[in-house]
């Protein structure tokens, strides 16, 4: 979260900053402002409403080409600043001004700027320490390869079944609005009105007053929902399928964090340092969860006892138990085996996310057909034999 801090200057007028912290507490400390020059510290909405809307970044099949070649480009010897240059004149699909161009000093800057991946620039963050930008890319590229295999297995399903929820809320919620004056007027023809409506008819025009009357509730409760999304989601997440949204999310997260602790651990730096650079290199509820990472292993714990289980994969828990307990080479295998474990657990949560997903939206059509019949067309049947008679 972002927090405004106004305070006085130097000069003595009224200045203010930008400041990521998850209190307004934190962000006061943050700041390295004396508490005497500081007037205010207030939430930046605007701030956090611009960073929902963000336009997405490029195709992810596009940024793994782009660090492939990189990658190969930086092996040869040249710099960043030069192999950069270099692609961007081939791959007209980046899009930059150039005095921002300019004004990036290193890798995780160009690619922060072309709206790359989070996993892409904390590992180019890391492979500035580690000084191995080739590896970096290359697993990043990977990594990217891999999450758009997922999605292209799992797409078809998951698309039908979004498809198939967005129409039968449509028809449960949209159509029984618009119809709702028709249904009255038919109700009203004749000396007994609309012949006998049954419950299912009922519910469904009461459903579009519902729409009529109170549609406005769903765009205040979605923006109410927006600002105090962290404490929504600790709700949802304990329900069924937003407990396996927040599974996946654990399961990338873990995934991320294996690939930059290998980096860096083999660079020579220890448990505390790696997790103090993916503090610095992250941002919100991530930030968060690493500065909790850091406070366990400054009270001298272990890091597979200050990895939280509700945080972190069980299997990187698990491998951090005796990771320092073995070898050099037993440790990479260790690495290699919890990466490709996550990797098969990610693809498997993927599949019943989409699994779910289509079995409700199947379920609604299903449910919309048969309300449709029951209380659209069999009073309508009914009314016309009645006329009929």
């Amino acid at each position: 979260m972002y927090y405004v801090v106004q305070y006085l200057d130097a000069k003595g007028e009224q200045a203010s900053i930008k400041v990521e912290a998850s209190t307004r507490e934190e962000a006061r400390w943050h700041s390295r402002i004396p508490e005497r020059r500081i007037i205010a510290v207030r939430e930046d909405v605007l701030g956090q409403i611009a960073f929902a809307v963000e336009p997405p970044g490029p195709d992810r099949k596009n940024q793994a080409l782009f660090m492939q070649s990189l990658s190969s480009s930086l092996s040869s010897g040249k710099t960043v600043k030069q192999s950069v240059e270099q692609l961007i004149t081939k791959n007209r699909w980046l899009k930059a001004k150039q005095e921002k161009i300019d004004d990036c000093e290193s890798l995780a800057d160009y690619l922060a700027l072309f709206r790359f991946d989070h996993f892409a620039i904390l590992m180019a963050r890391a492979a500035e320490k580690a000084g191995d930008y080739s590896h970096a890319l290359r697993q990043a590229a990977q990594f990217l390869l891999a999450r758009e295999k997922i999605k292209s297995e799992v797409s078809s399903e998951l698309k039908t079944g979004l498809v198939y929820i967005f129409v039968g809320s449509a028809f449960f919620f949209v159509v029984p609005a618009f119809l709702d004056n028709s249904l009255q007027s038919l109700m009203g023809i004749g000396s007994n009105g609309f012949v006998k409506p049954n419950r299912f008819t009922n519910i469904l025009m009461a459903m579009g007053q519902f729409t009529k009357n109170y549609a406005w509730i769903i765009p205040l409760l979605l923006l109410v929902g927006f600002f105090y999304r962290s404490l929504v989601w600790t709700v949802l997440k304990r329900l069924p399928l937003f407990n396996l949204m927040e599974t996946k999310m654990v399961q990338e997260r873990s995934i991320e964090f294996i690939s930059v602790y290998e980096m860096l651990h083999k660079a020579g730096y220890v448990d505390s340092e790696i997790v103090a650079e993916l503090m610095r290199s992250t941002r919100g509820a991530l930030r968060s969860k690493y500065q909790r990472v850091y406070a366990h292993l400054a009270k001298s714990e272990e890091l597979s006892g200050a990895l939280a289980a509700e945080d972190w994969d069980d299997s990187l828990i698990e491998a951090m138990q005796v990771f320092n307990e073995v070898d050099e080479q037993q440790q990479g295998f260790i690495l290699d085996s919890v990466k490709d474990t996550l990797h098969l657990k990610n693809v498997h949560t993927s599949r019943q996310i989409s699994k779910f997903l289509s079995r409700i939206g199947f379920a609604m059509m299903v449910l919309a057909a048969v309300v449709a019949v029951l209380g659209f067309y069999l009073p309508l049947a009914g009314a016309a034999s009645n006329v009929g008679t």
